[in-house]
């Protein structure tokens, strides 16, 4: 589903995002509308957020009804935005002079005729956008007049706006707000990089180790959590780094690792906040890394291979992130660039895409997770967001995804999409940059239901499949699974042939599928998404029935199904909602 396939361009301020219909790879409805790409404005979808709900995305089925959406006219998608800013057409609205305003010239224009907003300093005419925005005028006029920093901040801030709104630009406000600035892995790595972390630090945990010296004293906000300790240890082949999360639901894949020669860091999700280990290395070590978790205790132990057999006087140089915390709202956007592995053909418009995450880096995607992606089109930036899946559901499964090497992606192409044609003319070893991953699903609650329904429309199958997979591999799990599959056509079912094998060979997965446009060779249900039929779909509620409804599919279909879902009783903690 580019699970957020919708990666709305400005989020609520401003979604760029030019339709549903055209880019929106994880929503693959049934029918596309272009005004089914919003953001909510009042959450908080930071880019990494590895145990959301603590991740503040807003993708809670129970806020999917805040999200306005409006049909644009015609000749007023993302390309079409884009055709407009090339075409020489002013769009600044003062002849292209650049300005300095102040707070109060900046309230003056709070017109739908007459419309400026201020983002990080800089003030833009959004006037001309109105018509362009996928959440509607009234959306976006709530950020008119007034610095919209903070709003913007609070649901896309790594959306490239500056490239959106070039053609648009007024001046500079004089107040201007602290800026979050887009870094390149390579910069991160550099031992006098930016630190990201928070200034008025206050005590640190760590202190000398017998193996070597430990970090120098970092500091926290009197709010932020605990400071992780952290320690190490070696013996003749390795060298493991040690860190006490105390967090019962940590997860190895919420521990992402970067290495350029000897700079080593290792980016570690922990509820709502980060905390980096940032080293340069005493000695050389491999590529290969492995990273374990105490589930009981949330120690984890990122352990690392030495290239030669010898003793290490210490760990190394710790660098300026080192043992250093930041809130995931606070962090700035990653991107890395990742090479085509394979490309594969899924449906007559969907592809599979695996992506090669760079030398020297591990990040696994966590279930129900997606990350996005970036390219220039007609010189401006581009972002979606696509939920990452298995190579496979019945068939043997990619080692590189357990050791974090590559991702794979279901995207389905739309002829006049704003990104996607790009996609689908790429070819194995083309560069393709790729955001660390975001999300709000908590595995563990996979772990604690007893049937797992899920709906999904379209593309928006694709955060199914890892609920679908994870729960049939688990030896230990007994969660029932259905899918309730809704398409425009049988030729538009995604892996149809795996989910009928899938469900020949387990007694605890089921799938039915229901066409919108059914031709007359098909003798399976028909219709949309209904009360009755979800109803119908779900077991009989009982005490003990544990269950979990998950949906994914455009802003109105998830919607009904939150509808639905408080119709028949079930409570906020019985359903999740993958939405953008």
């Amino acid at each position: 589903m580019s699970q957020k396939q919708s990666c709305c361009f400005l989020g609520r301020i401003f979604q760029l995002c030019s339709s549903k219909s055209q880019d929106k790879t994880k929503k693959g409805s049934p029918t596309p509308s272009r005004s089914s790409m919003d953001y909510k404005m009042a959450g908080k979808d930071n880019l990494l957020q590895p145990s959301f709900p603590a991740l503040n995305s807003q993708q809670r089925l129970s806020d999917a009804k805040a999200r306005n959406k409006v049909e644009l006219k015609p000749g007023r998608s993302l390309m079409d935005w884009i055709r407009l800013g090339r075409s020489g057409e002013d769009l600044t609205g003062v002849g292209g002079k650049v300005l300095e305003v102040d707070a109060e010239e900046l309230a003056k224009h709070n017109q739908i005729n007459d419309a400026w907003i201020a983002l990080r300093g800089k003030v833009y005419n959004i006037t001309p956008y109105m018509e362009y925005h996928p959440g509607g005028e009234e959306e976006l006029m709530r950020g008119a007049g007034i610095d919209g920093t903070q709003l913007f901040d609070e649901v896309h801030k790594w959306v490239n706006y500056e490239s959106m709104l070039e053609k648009c630009f007024v001046g500079k406000l004089k107040s201007t707000p602290p800026a979050h600035r887009r870094v390149s892995l390579l910069r991160i790595l550099e031992p006098g990089g930016p630190a990201n972390t928070n200034k008025s630090l206050l005590k640190a945990n760590s202190t000398e180790s017998k193996n070597g010296p430990m970090s120098p004293p970092a500091f926290k906000v009197p709010e932020s959590p605990t400071l992780p300790k952290f320690d190490w240890f070696q013996t003749k082949t390795t060298v493991t780094l040690v860190v006490y999360t105390k967090w019962k639901s940590m997860k190895s894949d919420f521990v992402v690792i970067d290495k350029q020669g000897n700079n080593f860091l290792a980016t570690l999700y922990i509820e709502d906040y980060i905390y980096y280990l940032h080293i340069e290395l005493a000695e050389a070590i491999s590529l290969h890394y492995e990273v374990k978790v105490n589930a009981d205790t949330g120690k984890v132990d990122v352990i690392l291979t030495k290239e030669s057999e010898k003793q290490w006087p210490s760990v190394g140089k710790h660098l300026q992130k080192h043992n250093k915390t930041v809130k995931l709202k606070d962090q700035e956007i990653t991107y890395r660039t990742c090479s085509v592995d394979s490309i594969s053909q899924v449906t007559h418009d969907s592809k599979l895409l695996c992506l090669s995450l760079p030398e020297g880096t591990r990040m696994c995607v966590p279930v129900g997770y997606h990350v996005h992606l970036q390219h220039k089109v007609s010189g401006m930036e581009v972002v979606r967001s696509y939920t990452a899946v298995t190579p496979t559901l019945t068939g043997e499964q990619d080692p590189r995804v357990k050791d974090g090497s590559v991702i794979y992606l279901m995207i389905k192409i739309y002829k006049n999409g704003a990104l996607t044609p790009w996609i689908d003319s790429l070819s194995k070893g083309d560069p393709v940059e790729v955001s660390t991953f975001t999300g709000d699903f908590s595995e563990d609650r996979l772990s604690v239901c007893q049937n797992l329904v899920m709906f999904a429309a379209g593309t928006c199958f694709t955060p199914m499949v890892r609920l679908i997979h994870h729960c049939i591999e688990d030896t230990k799990s007994r969660v029932n699974l259905k899918l309730v599959f809704f398409n425009k056509r049988e030729e538009d079912i995604l892996w149809y042939d795996q989910l009928q094998s899938l469900a020949e060979k387990s007694d605890r997965f089921s799938c039915d599928y229901i066409l919108s446009e059914a031709d007359s060779g098909w003798s399976g249900k028909t219709g949309r998404i209904t009360l009755d039929l979800m109803k119908a779909s779900l077991p009989q509620q009982t005490e003990k029935s544990n269950l979990l409804i998950c949906a994914c599919g455009p802003t109105p279909f998830t919607n009904l199904v939150t509808k639905f879902a408080k119709e028949l009783g079930y409570s906020e903690s019985e359903y999740h909602a993958f939405q953008g």
